[in-house]
């Protein structure tokens, strides 16, 4: 997946490589240029001052002893004499070990050398002024030839071009030094700017991967840059639709739910009608002694029975349907101190006509006071449908234990039984909506757990399944509240 922050990074270290890489040939070629100038001018200053002591000395000698009377000795000349002071020295008051790079040679109009620097690189003779560029023992030579001609002398300054090029690497170097030792800081401010300026699109991604799947409350965009303004306004905007249409599908369902209950319960009182019908026919039969078929009679005991059993079956599935939207309108509820122990065992006092024509064996466990913060209607509903599922899927005469503990600060509810139990892996599975079991016979809607788990989710509590622990099969159902 394609990271925008390092994107910006990669590109912005890149782009300031680029410009840093320009920048250093921009200044070299600039400082080149600059220094060729400098020295050429030199050269020709050099070249000058020259010309001016020649004529100085020419007045108070003769051509013949010229060269004899200016006597040259270069500075490394004198770092030849070990017990000089400047021995081995690269620059003193007397000089520099530079000077064997610079030389300097005097012609007459014949060509004839009359004086010239002690150097090993011996300058060539040409009747051209100007600058020139030659080439001597390996080595390339910038010169200035200057003509005098009163003195009827040639002038040759000249200078080695490693020379100009150290002084221009000195120049890149310690300029780009710098640059390049700030490239890893300019690199982490880059990376401190990248990270600040994604902030926003962090904080918004942090709002929709923390928030529950029903929360469709608009994202907060008065902090957001105008650059994701638009992103926040649509994606508010798809909240909004998606919120109306869940909640044009919870109406619906509510509506539904409510219409079918009054045919429901019609049917079912016409077809006890029926049955009720039918055992006085079948009585007035027997009292006159006719024989009965005994496939119409099975029709006549078992067909409105099986009526009755559709009917409540269907009419269970709409009351826990009507349930459930209940508690999906109900975004907000209305909270209080309870009892959880309290609502429990008026609850099961309900239910228990239902445990007792099964035969089953109900154990209570429960700590006093358990107070929790909730909805007693929710909490109600809760406890019945856990109830309702444990006698649903525990078999005849079999054991239901509910227990009330504290630990901590949670009181948590539990409800197990020794029914057929629920496979581990399908323990997620079960609490999704009309979801049921792969070969399951016995009657239900498959929305008790769903309906559980959505009361457990307004309340902030924890739900969890488990091995039962009463026998082989079974299941727990455990349900964590925060104590008061």
């Amino acid at each position: 997946m394609r990271s925008i922050s390092r994107f910006l990074l990669i590109s912005l270290l890149a782009t300031v490589l680029s410009v840093t890489l320009v920048a250093s040939l921009w200044i070299q070629r600039d400082s080149t240029h600059e220094v060729e100038e400098l020295f050429d001018a030199e050269l020709a200053q050099m070249a000058r001052v020259l010309q001016s002591l020649l004529k100085v000395q020419l007045k108070r000698t003769q051509l013949v002893p010229f060269k004899e009377t200016l006597q040259y000795r270069s500075f490394e000349d004198s770092q030849q004499d070990p017990d000089n002071p400047i021995y081995n020295a690269e620059a003193t008051p007397l000089g520099h070990k530079y000077e064997s790079k610079l030389a300097f040679v005097v012609w007459n109009d014949q060509g004839d050398e009359l004086l010239s620097s002690q150097t090993q690189h011996r300058l060539s003779f040409s009747s051209v002024a100007g600058y020139d560029n030659e080439q001597l023992n390996n080595f390339h030579w910038r010169s200035f030839m200057l003509h005098d001609p009163q003195l009827e002398l040639w002038i040759k300054v000249a200078q080695r071009s490693d020379v100009r090029d150290e002084l221009t690497g000195e120049i890149v170097k310690n300029t780009l030094w710098p640059l390049l030792l700030t490239i890893p800081v300019l690199g982490l401010l880059i990376a401190a700017v990248v990270r600040r300026g994604l902030s926003p699109l962090r904080r918004v991604s942090d709002q929709l991967a923390m928030r529950n799947p029903d929360n469709m409350e608009p994202l907060d965009s008065n902090r957001v840059p105008k650059e994701i303004l638009n992103v926040v306004e649509a994606v508010n905007a798809l909240l909004a639709r998606l919120d109306q249409a869940l909640e044009r599908e919870r109406r619906f369902t509510a509506d539904a739910a409510h219409e079918l209950r009054t045919p429901l319960a019609a049917i079912r009182i016409h077809a006890q009608n029926l049955q009720q019908q039918l055992h006085q026919q079948l009585h007035q039969q027997l009292q006159r002694q006719q024989p009965l078929d005994q496939k119409n009679q099975q029709a006549t005991s078992s067909s409105p029975q099986q009526i009755i059993t559709g009917v409540d079956r269907m009419t269970h599935v709409v009351e826990q349907l009507l349930a459930l939207s209940r508690l999906e309108f109900s975004k907000k509820i209305k909270t209080e101190s309870l009892d959880l122990s309290k609502l429990l065992r008026q609850t099961m006092a309900e239910m228990a006509p239902l445990s007792l024509g099964r035969q089953q064996h109900f154990e209570l466990n429960s700590a006093q006071p358990c107070i929790i913060k909730g909805n007693g209607d929710s909490l109600v509903m809760l406890c019945r449908n856990l109830l309702d599922n444990a006698i649903r899927y525990t078999p005849e005469a079999g054991q239901i234990n509910v227990s009330i503990t504290k630990k901590d600060r949670f009181i948590c509810l539990s409800v197990a039984d020794t029914g057929p139990g629920i496979p581990p892996q399908e323990y997620q599975k079960v609490l999704q909506r009309f979801y049921r079991l792969a070969g399951q016979t016995i009657n239900g809607s498959g929305l008790g757990l769903s309906i559980v788990q959505q009361i457990v989710d307004q309340h902030g509590a924890h739900l969890s399944l488990h091995p039962s622990g009463l026998a082989d099969t079974g299941l727990e159902v455990r349900v964590c509240f925060s104590a008061q």
